[in-house]
């Protein structure tokens, strides 16, 4: 999908997406024509309000993979592509459990972000 073709689309954004302003410098001057019908923070959640056609969702690509086959949505890439950074973030101090320090390595694994381990 093109920028003109999501200026058409009502649109359901994330809500980190709004706050930070990140769909502002993707679209440039069209940003102000964009129609948000809704943001989430849940994506799972938005599938309902997709079904009943009130707007298409922005999402990273895989987070629905599960729900797009079972339910028949689709996922269609932003072209050009639209990069967004992601934060994880705990306390300092924070002692995880088991499966909180899984968690947390498996990320690390992935995304090589962390070169002071402190889980």
């Amino acid at each position: 999908m093109t920028r003109a073709d999501i200026v058409e689309e009502p649109l359901i954004l994330s809500e980190q997406a709004m706050k930070r302003h990140e769909l502002d410098h993707y679209f440039g001057s069209a940003a102000e024509k964009i129609e948000v019908a809704g943001t989430y923070n849940l994506l799972y959640n938005t599938i309902f309000f997709i079904e009943a056609g009130i707007g298409s969702a922005l999402c990273f690509k895989g987070m629905a993979d599960a729900v797009e086959t079972s339910r028949g949505l689709v996922f269609r890439p932003l072209e050009p592509e639209l990069r967004s950074a992601n934060y994880v973030v705990w306390r300092r101090d924070q002692v995880f459990s088991r499966a909180g320090r899984l968690v947390v390595a498996a990320l690390d694994e992935v995304f090589l972000i962390m070169p002071n381990k402190h889980y």
